[in-house]
Protein backbone atom coordinates (compact mmCIF):
# COMPACT_ATOMS: atom_id res chain seq x y z
CA UNK A 1 0.00 0.00 0.00
CA UNK A 2 1.24 3.50 -0.88
CA UNK A 3 0.97 6.27 1.73
CA UNK A 4 1.89 9.95 1.97
CA UNK A 5 4.18 11.53 4.53
CA UNK A 6 4.19 15.32 4.91
CA UNK A 7 7.30 17.31 5.80
CA UNK A 8 7.53 21.06 6.35
CA UNK A 9 10.25 23.07 4.66
CA UNK A 10 11.03 26.50 6.09
CA UNK A 11 9.68 29.36 4.03
CA UNK A 12 7.51 29.97 1.00
CA UNK A 13 9.26 28.29 -1.93
CA UNK A 14 9.30 29.36 -5.58
CA UNK A 15 8.81 27.08 -8.59
CA UNK A 16 12.58 27.09 -9.14
CA UNK A 17 13.09 26.01 -5.51
CA UNK A 18 10.66 23.10 -5.75
CA UNK A 19 12.21 21.98 -9.04
CA UNK A 20 15.70 21.96 -7.47
CA UNK A 21 14.42 20.05 -4.44
CA UNK A 22 12.64 17.46 -6.60
CA UNK A 23 15.85 16.77 -8.49
CA UNK A 24 17.61 15.83 -5.26
CA UNK A 25 14.80 14.22 -3.25
CA UNK A 26 13.98 11.76 -6.06
CA UNK A 27 17.45 10.30 -5.37
CA UNK A 28 16.52 9.49 -1.76
CA UNK A 29 15.81 5.77 -1.32
CA UNK A 30 12.15 4.76 -1.10
CA UNK A 31 10.69 8.06 -2.41
CA UNK A 32 8.06 7.29 -5.04
CA UNK A 33 6.54 10.69 -5.78
CA UNK A 34 6.82 14.29 -4.57
CA UNK A 35 4.29 17.10 -4.40
CA UNK A 36 4.39 20.54 -2.80
CA UNK A 37 1.78 22.81 -1.23
CA UNK A 38 2.98 26.40 -1.29
CA UNK A 39 0.91 29.10 0.41
CA UNK A 40 1.81 32.77 0.59
CA UNK A 41 3.60 33.65 3.81
CA UNK A 42 3.69 30.07 5.14
CA UNK A 43 6.16 27.21 5.32
CA UNK A 44 5.96 24.83 2.37
CA UNK A 45 4.53 21.34 2.71
CA UNK A 46 6.43 18.61 0.88
CA UNK A 47 4.33 15.47 0.40
CA UNK A 48 6.23 12.26 -0.30
CA UNK A 49 4.61 9.03 -1.51
CA UNK A 50 6.16 5.75 -0.44
CA UNK A 51 5.29 2.21 0.53
CA UNK A 52 3.70 1.92 3.95
CA UNK A 53 6.31 -0.54 5.19
CA UNK A 54 9.28 1.59 4.05
CA UNK A 55 10.43 4.57 6.07
CA UNK A 56 12.16 7.52 4.43
CA UNK A 57 15.28 8.51 6.33
CA UNK A 58 15.10 12.10 7.58
CA UNK A 59 18.89 12.52 7.38
CA UNK A 60 18.79 11.53 3.70
CA UNK A 61 16.09 14.17 3.11
CA UNK A 62 18.10 16.84 4.92
CA UNK A 63 21.16 15.98 2.82
CA UNK A 64 19.09 16.20 -0.38
CA UNK A 65 17.71 19.60 0.63
CA UNK A 66 21.21 20.87 1.39
CA UNK A 67 22.37 19.76 -2.07
CA UNK A 68 19.39 21.52 -3.66
CA UNK A 69 20.14 24.83 -1.89
CA UNK A 70 19.78 26.42 1.50
CA UNK A 71 16.56 24.65 2.50
CA UNK A 72 15.65 23.43 5.99
CA UNK A 73 13.25 20.71 7.16
CA UNK A 74 11.25 21.75 10.18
Amino acid sequence: MIISTIYLIAGELSNADTTAIKGQVYRVPRVGAIAFEVQIGQDTRMILKHKRDETIDRTDLETALAKAGNFQLL
